[in-house]
């Protein structure tokens, strides 16, 4: 089961992305996520990551965070504060600090299908870099929903797909932002293995409105580790 998914979800993220990025702007990301502390109702979680924009202006992105999660039945309410640092030749250099916190709902459903729902507020704080320097920030709010859906192996479900919409809501983005709003329409493909780590890799279509308010496009392909 597991070598039959894995030849099926690698070529189709590769065929999305070879087209997406033909025709829109085209991003990838790269995720490590470790468990710093867990306990039965708490966990601190930290992540690295690295993100890149491959249409110009190109850019790149180093980022790190960390989480706190708090888990009540089936809600969890986290709160956390990521950094950001943003760069290129082409580009305005900056500086993203961004404070946030969020509610989920998981739904047990038919078929240990779980119905997941996100409440998110972000609070985004811009510093950027030379000699005319800039301080920017906003807030966004977003919701997201979607399920997680098992695929059974020989003794229990190793692996499992999400499908996902999420919109943002945004009032007063900074000038330097490429988008004022945005919905997101992503897959990920997620393995546990034994030691109880995760391997995901997705794809998610951006639909985002620029400050001329004029739909644009753009592409994530992501992969994570989470320790």
């Amino acid at each position: 089961m597991t070598r039959h998914l894995t030849k099926f979800f690698a070529p189709l993220f590769i065929i999305i992305s070879h087209s997406a990025y033909a025709q829109h702007e085209f991003f990838h990301e790269l995720a490590l996520e470790k468990k710093l502390i867990e306990h039965e109702q708490w966990e601190l979680i930290g992540e690295a990551n690295f993100k890149y924009a491959y249409n110009e202006p190109a850019w790149r992105r180093w980022g790190m965070s960390f989480a706190g999660v708090r888990k009540i039945n089936r809600f969890s309410l986290s709160g956390a504060v990521n950094g950001y640092y943003t760069f290129d030749r082409s580009t305005t250099n900056f500086i993203e600090v961004r404070p946030w916190t969020a509610l989920q709902y998981n739904f047990p459903m038919v078929a240990n299908i779980t119905l997941r729902q996100k409440l998110k507020y972000e609070w985004r704080f811009f510093y950027t870099e030379g000699n005319n320097s800039t301080r920017e920030n906003y807030g966004r709010l977003r919701y997201q929903i979607g399920f997680d859906i098992p695929i059974p192996g020989k003794k229990e479900a190793s692996w499992k797909i999400r499908p996902y919409f999420e919109w943002f809501f945004i009032r007063d983005p900074a000038e330097f932002e490429r988008f004022s709003n945005e919905r997101d329409f992503g897959l990920m493909a997620i393995k546990r293995f034994k030691n109880e780590h995760d391997f995901s890799f997705g794809f998610t279509r951006e639909v985002y409105y620029d400050l001329d308010a004029e739909r644009q496009f753009g592409y994530l392909f992501l992969v994570a580790y989470a320790l």
